[in-house]
């Protein structure tokens, strides 16, 4: 009782790296709260006295009902699918034969390559009822059998196809959290319960399974954050269906209303406040609970489970969701790149790769590729180091100061990405920062956007450091910060190279900062995706989103290969601790 009292007051004792990290933490929580808390501000509190007004026009907006309706149902179907499939996938993945080496890493993680803007134009090209490139091909085979139809058979242009490119794009998110906690969970007893007999499906549902919240919880609420934050998705498909969805009707009141209705925006993301906001209660409960493994001194390494007869359907499956997911999509882009316009009638002698060229030769556009690729190595290394930094801190000292340092930070999580923005420009762009247009503005948007994210992946990485190890380590006389770089750190590197390329990826195909912040003079992708498809130049926008899916790909390649090599390292160190 004595020892582990002293350990609690070594745990508390303030130290220099104690100290460092809660001076980071608060300067961080200032420069991302402060924005959002001035918007707020002046919408709940007029003329010096509380109102309610928000509360009321969020819940008598016209079609608010159908509005809210429509959102979380296509959020809630196409996630559930996604943590489902995308988990799957993770172990098909990670613990089975189905694993094609080279291959099956990359598979999931096609949609997560291709810039959501582009996934919705890709399936257009496609789907559209009329001239889809798909649907004409589908027509022609129909007609070989008598079935003579002008449009069809699919339409993407329906809730059920808003549906299937939610849940295409959220995939890959599940994937990677959930492959991460996998490499980073002991296989002992997976071992042990297949030594007693349980089979491979039991093993999983009992064994594995459990053993997987924090990374399954991590995931769920980065699709539900990510669900309800989907803006290109819902435009390019939504609007032509006729389907109304949160983010669509926020960025219509902030972009395209005179004056800009920021009241009723802020009012209306008060639903997404409260949805988001329960996912993220339930992960905390999940992480509190400790039902789950963790990595510590009795770390081993899984042993590969055979499939037998079911080996070669499982890579089936993982060839078609490669098949639907991102070669269908990456088809029409393509051809429509090569073709040099949006037709079903392609003249297969006349391609060209004149889109391509236009597209390489202009000067905004590469000047916008190499502004996004720089904001997304630097601001998404600086954003998961320091949401490691902010997720042990926060385990070690989980005081009132420090909860509510860690809220502040999480703030933007609840509402619209473009809400943030708003107050960013408010509170940044004049005087006495003078902000506007620069570099470092962007990097202080995607922190405020992006660490919410980035926190939640490294909570999830941090909660399987077992605290013996850390233990063992203050015992043989390391300081806090000698512990959180040799062990602790190592120990997350696995989950926090998934959280980097989540980061890395979103900023250099981002649409939401893009959208507010950028321009002729300071152009990012995302911005130059968006005003060529405003131009309705679909020939240069697809070769833009393929050249982008080959950079990120490559990104991705060696993050995921990075991620698998540092696995091991963590391996070895918790074999070398333990015999130790």
């Amino acid at each position: 009782m004595n020892a582990a009292a002293s350990r609690t007051r070594a745990t508390r004792r303030p130290t220099p790296f104690k100290i460092a990290s809660l001076a980071v933490i608060t300067v961080v929580a200032v420069v991302v709260a402060y924005p959002f808390v001035r918007v707020v501000w002046r919408l709940f509190w007029v003329d010096g006295a509380p109102s309610v007004d928000p509360v009321e026009r969020a819940f008598t907006a016209p079609g608010v009902g159908e509005l809210v309706r429509d959102s979380t149902l296509i959020v809630a179907v196409a996630g559930a699918c996604a943590v489902v499939i995308g988990s799957l996938l993770a172990w098909l993945n990670e613990r089975t034969d189905a694993r094609i080496r080279g291959l099956t890493d990359v598979v999931p993680l096609m949609p997560f390559l291709l810039p959501s803007i582009a996934m919705a134009i890709g399936w257009t090209l496609l789907l559209s009822p009329r001239a889809g490139l798909l649907n004409v091909w589908l027509r022609d085979l129909l007609g070989l059998a008598g079935i003579e139809i002008e449009t069809g058979p699919l339409n993407i242009f329906s809730i059920h196809g808003m549906i299937f490119c939610y849940f295409i794009v959220l995939v890959p998110y599940v994937f990677l959290f959930v492959s991460a906690g996998l490499r980073n969970m002991p296989g002992d007893l997976e071992e042990q319960a297949r030594v007693a007999g349980a089979g491979s499906a039991g093993t999983f549902w009992r064994i594995t399974l459990p053993g997987l919240k924090p990374s399954i919880a991590a995931a769920s609420v980065i699709v539900v954050w990510f669900g309800f934050a989907m803006f290109s998705i819902p435009l390019i498909i939504g609007t032509p269906a006729g389907i109304d969805v949160l983010t669509v009707r926020i960025v219509r009141l902030i972009n395209f209303t005179y004056p800009p209705r920021t009241d009723l925006a802020v009012s209306l993301s008060l639903f997404i406040l409260v949805i988001v906001g329960g996912a993220w209660a339930l992960q905390v409960r999940i992480m509190k609970s400790g039902m789950f493994v963790q990595v510590g001194g009795r770390g081993a390494h899984a042993s590969t489970v055979r499939l037998g007869r079911l080996r070669w359907p499982a890579r089936a499956f993982i060839a078609g969701f490669l098949v639907v997911s991102g070669i269908l999509p990456v088809l029409g882009l393509l051809i429509t790149a090569l073709n040099g316009f949006w037709t079903p009638n392609i003249h297969w002698g006349d391609l060209g790769f004149d889109s391509f060229r236009r597209v390489s030769e202009d000067e905004l556009t590469v000047s916008a590729f190499g502004n996004s690729l720089l904001l997304g190595a630097v601001a998404g290394t600086g954003i998961i180091m320091f949401a490691a930094l902010m997720a042990v801190h926060v385990r070690r000292d989980g005081g009132v100061v420090t909860r509510l340092l860690e809220a502040a930070i999480r703030l933007p999580i609840v509402v619209s990405g473009f809400i943030v923005i708003v107050g960013m420009i408010l509170a940044y762009s004049g005087p006495p920062f003078e902000l506007q247009g620069t570099f470092v503005l962007f990097v202080v948007a995607y922190m405020a956007t992006s660490i919410p994210q980035a926190s939640i992946v490294s909570d999830a990485a941090a909660a399987q450091v077992s605290d013996d190890m850390v233990e063992a380590a203050s015992v043989s006389g390391a300081g806090d910060g000698r512990i959180f770089g040799r062990v602790q750190l190592p120990l997350m590197a696995p989950g926090l190279v998934a959280g980097w390329t989540l980061v890395f990826v979103n900023i250099t195909g981002d649409m939401e900062v893009a959208s507010m912040l950028a321009s002729s003079r300071q152009p990012v992708v995302g911005f130059q995706l968006l005003d060529t498809y405003n131009k309705g130049e679909f020939a240069d926008l697809a070769a833009m989103a393929l050249m982008l899916v080959l950079i990120t790909t490559l990104c991705v390649l060696i993050g995921t290969g990075l991620g698998r090599r540092l696995s091991g390292r963590s391996e070895r160190r918790v074999r070398t601790a333990r015999n130790k």
